[in-house]
């Protein structure tokens, strides 16, 4: 099981505190490290949609045998940990144990799914890039059309226009509503955009007709599945905290992590020997 003890006594210190990747890999009930290095891969994207710069939490390091790893930050060590495969008791562990430390530094609570919400949200943003290719090669150049064609695939899978959804769901107005739907809807909405882009194609829609009954078509039918899934209606899937605010919090953990594991100074200003 995972030990706070054993994870803070295994940090070595070079100026700040940092872990050995591959020591960490063996913390978290990973074997292989090809399956591990995933895991870093999955979490220096969530640097990267956190906006920061993934080489100063997960720095590269030959190991004097020759093994390559990453000097991992405690912030690295979190975000590895949140990507990590849950099912495993290590991790869920120490899911929960960095997750309080996050906590207790941001002074406030950081929601389970933050990490997940964020690459989910950025997944949907490429979605719909794709999409608005999609539908330019189809003739919807003009932005009305666009946003009408738009519209009819929110219709199709929520039984209303987005301007009344965003009412039904108390999102504040002008906002962009995607920014408040939790991990679930955020899914759907990016298999929704998918896949209407994949049948547009295969079907070779033209023209704003075709590309709305095409929208609306596929958004019915993600909402069949989700109403068999779970019974839940789409449109009734609480909305959470704004995205920013949820990047906001990982940020200050961030910076309070690093601010924690930094060389420590003494009264008269040096800094202590470690």
């Amino acid at each position: 099981m995972f030990s706070i003890q054993k994870f803070e006594d295994s940090a070595k210190d070079n100026g700040i505190r940092y872990w050995i990747a591959h020591d960490y890999m063996a913390d978290l009930g990973y074997e292989s490290w090809a399956s591990f290095k995933v895991v870093i891969q999955k979490a220096m994207g969530s640097c990267l949609q956190l906006g920061i710069d993934s080489d100063e939490a997960f720095i590269p390091f030959e190991a004097p045998d020759g093994t390559k790893s990453y000097k991992l930050t405690r912030f690295a060590c979190y975000l590895i940990a949140m990507q990590a495969n849950p099912s495993k008791p290590e991790v869920a562990a120490a899911q929960v144990v960095l997750a309080k430390i996050a906590e207790v530094l941001v002074e406030e609570k950081i929601a389970e799914s933050g990490i997940a919400r964020i690459e989910g949200r950025g997944k949907l943003t490429s979605a719909e890039k794709h999409l608005s290719g999609v539908a330019k090669s189809a003739g919807l150049v003009n932005g009305h059309e666009y946003a009408i064609f738009k519209d009819f695939g929110i219709r199709g899978m929520y039984n209303m226009p987005l301007k009344r959804l965003q009412q039904y769901k108390g999102a504040p107005e002008g906002k962009t509503l995607y920014d408040f739907m939790g991990l679930t809807e955020l899914a759907a909405n990016t298999f929704r955009v998918t896949q209407t882009a994949e049948r547009m194609k295969s079907h070779g829609s033209k023209g704003l007709e075709q590309a709305k009954k095409t929208a609306h078509d596929v958004g019915s039918e993600v909402r069949d599945v989700m109403l068999r899934s779970s019974g839940i209606a789409p449109e009734d899937l609480e909305i959470e905290g704004h995205i920013d605010q949820v990047k906001k919090q990982i940020k200050t953990a961030n910076r309070k992590m690093q601010k924690l594991d930094a060389p420590q100074k003494n009264t008269k200003g040096q800094k202590k020997q470690g």
